[in-house]
């Protein structure tokens, strides 16, 4: 049996491994992310966030993803950072031009937009190949949209968008409801 605290050191080699990952997959251009591994009292900042944002918004998976969170040995975020458009003009963000797209009113609720289309499938591609390097680790991730918006609301992350990805190794899934 693997002792507690070799376990969590394990996740955080495999953490930074899936940073490695992230920061290395194929862009349409520059390598825009923010990538945060957070220390336990940020996750605990998170959690509590997660708790408090079921209430305001009357949603109580934020809270079932807080729990879940609460119990990952560690927990990181992908997001994407304030970019430019790749001046293609390809209409995918629904705009007329990319320059149309740059000169919009800015949406700033928790996410931030309008985003290349690009951009975003970069991120995707990001967040891919962190949890496919988890998975060869045989850590169990998931991405959580609601912990990206905690992070978002408590301004750990400043990206436009992001991502939580708690970490976490057991016997059984560590994500997935029944």
């Amino acid at each position: 049996m693997i002792e507690v605290g070799r376990l969590k050191k394990d996740i955080e080699i495999v953490a930074k491994l899936m940073e490695l990952s992230a920061n290395s997959s194929p862009k349409a251009r520059e390598n825009d992310l923010e990538i945060l591994l957070v220390d336990e009292a940020e996750k605990e900042m998170i959690v509590e966030e997660m708790f408090q944002l079921a209430d305001k918004l009357d949603d109580e998976s934020f809270s079932d993803k807080g729990e879940y969170i609460e119990k990952s040995e560690s927990l990181m975020f992908i997001g994407l950072n304030e970019h430019d458009s790749l001046g293609l003009d390809c209409k995918a963000c629904g705009f007329e031009s990319c320059e149309d797209m740059e000169n919009s009113d800015k949406t700033e609720d928790i996410f931030e937009g309008p985003n290349c289309i690009f951009k975003v499938i970069d991120l995707g591609l990001s967040l891919g190949y962190a949890l496919n390097t988890a998975d060869i680790h045989n850590v169990d991730s998931r991405l959580m949209i609601r912990a990206g918006m905690a992070a978002k609301s408590l301004g750990l992350m400043s990206s436009k968008i992001c991502l939580g990805i708690p970490l976490n190794v057991s016997k059984e899934k560590s994500y997935f409801e029944e």
